[in-house]
């Protein structure tokens, strides 16, 4: 039997929302279904978030843009994280993912969910995790049965898509964690995980019980993310030996999850320099049966604290070119604070960016339309269709607000290039005639 044919939550969705979906995706309804069949592409929709957007992830559909946001132990506002979420939306994120860490997490969990209908990931670990470290206590103080009974309590919720950490094994932590990489471990659920397993000499809970975690999410079609917890988290450490017995584990895993009619993507690096990014890519892409990227940037350098988005947006435009097939954003805040609003605005317009830069390359037709479309009205000097085309037009707008009654632009004025030119011919045929 197919995914979708053991998923009866995707075919009703695939009922409802197929037409939609392939024209939105320039796709016919049977390649989308063979896609989703073959765990090339997933559809993000729990029937328990009320009005979900069913989103498609995988190329050669469009390349999707995910936003984090979420409170933290030293900047907790929860009425700031709705704003970011509203803002996010606004810019045209196609998913978001909570990742709170402080604070009433349900409470948190639940707000975004009715408030917005975009697919809603999360990272359980956190929530079973802050708890604890709320108390005072070791975070990984946690039993599998609790770390069980949260993913279930936050699929019945309505959670589309979660970040699991199952390929994280004893030796891959151990590989990460010994001394060879400069920047160790730096998934905080990869890095939860490992702590569990070294203190109880025991594997990881979720590998363990990966069939009932399949159960959970068949039921209420949680996408599984599975999560890159050994990524790279500096360029010297991309494409070393834990990331790829990660990537290994995780190909395995996968087919299990379709099989089984679960619904899964990939995560992926992380810290990749310019060079490796297509060799990575594209590995990751064979050992998993080319199933959907997630990708994190890749960030190109290390050395670009406050500018991460742009690192982020210059690798996940290869990346995307590559067969990536999800970008999440990175923000001017990563590796410094939590983002905020205006991050948050910055981080989705980067991979935007991004993903159009990928998708023009790869001669997508609405991608390659925009930007003649865009060209067509800088000739004609047409400012407001060059808004109507651009990936920011309340930006576009706001800079050019003292100067909107010009023709011109306000860098070139009466030197602008476009013009020098008109009435030349004109005037050439008048100068002959006298």
């Amino acid at each position: 039997m197919s995914l979708t044919d053991k998923n009866t939550i995707v075919s009703k969705y695939l009922s409802s929302h197929g037409d939609t979906l392939a024209t939105h995706e320039h796709l016919g309804l049977e390649a989308i279904r063979a896609g989703l069949d073959a765990g090339r592409m997933a559809l993000l929709a729990n029937p328990s978030h009320k009005n979900v957007s069913p989103t498609l992830i995988g190329q050669p559909g469009r390349v999707k843009v995910n936003a984090n946001i979420g409170t933290s132990p030293m900047i907790n506002n929860v009425e700031m994280e709705i704003q970011k979420l509203k803002l996010a939306e606004k810019a045209g994120a196609h998913t978001v993912m909570d990742l709170s860490t402080a604070g009433d997490l349900d409470e948190v969990r639940v707000r975004i969910l009715e408030a917005s209908p975009l697919p809603l990931g999360t990272v359980p670990l956190y929530s079973v995790a802050q708890p604890y470290v709320a108390r005072g206590q070791d975070p990984s103080d946690f039993t599998v049965d609790e770390l069980f009974e949260e993913i279930e309590k936050e699929a019945e919720q309505g959670v589309d898509f979660m970040t699991l950490h199952c390929g994280v094994t004893a030796r891959g932590a151990s590989l990460a964690s010994d001394g060879r990489r400069i920047l160790g471990i730096v998934s905080r659920g990869g890095a939860l995980l490992a702590r569990w397993m070294k203190r109880r000499n025991v594997e990881n809970p979720l590998l363990e019980n990966y069939d009932r975690l399949l159960k959970i999410c068949l039921k209420h079609n949680v996408t599984i993310s599975l999560g890159d917890g050994l990524r790279p988290g500096a360029g010297a450490d991309a494409g070393d030996a834990a990331q790829w017995e990660e990537v290994s584990v995780l190909g395995d895993l996968a087919k299990r999850a379709v099989e089984y009619g679960v619904q899964i993507m990939i995560e992926g690096p992380g810290h990749v320099p310019l060079h490796l990014v297509q060799s990575q890519i594209q590995g990751i892409k064979r050992l998993t049966n080319n199933a959907p990227l997630y990708v994190l940037g890749p960030l190109t350098t290390d050395a670009a604290a406050g500018y991460d988005h742009i690192a982020g947006a210059i690798g996940g435009a290869q990346a995307a070119y590559f067969g990536a097939d999800f970008l999440c954003y990175l923000t001017p805040a990563e590796h410094v604070t939590l983002p905020g609003p205006e991050d948050v605005w910055d981080g989705v317009k980067a991979s935007l960016i991004a993903a159009q830069s990928a998708e023009t390359a790869l001669g997508r037709p609405w991608a390659v339309e925009r930007d003649l479309n865009i060209s067509k009205a800088r000739a004609a000097l047409d400012w407001e269709a060059m808004a109507d085309n651009a990936l920011d037009p309340y930006t576009l707008r706001k800079r050019r607000q003292d100067f909107h009654k010009e023709k011109e632009c306000a860098m070139c004025g009466s030197f602008c290039a476009i013009r020098m030119l008109e009435g030349v011919e004109d005037a050439m045929i008048c100068g002959k005639k006298s």
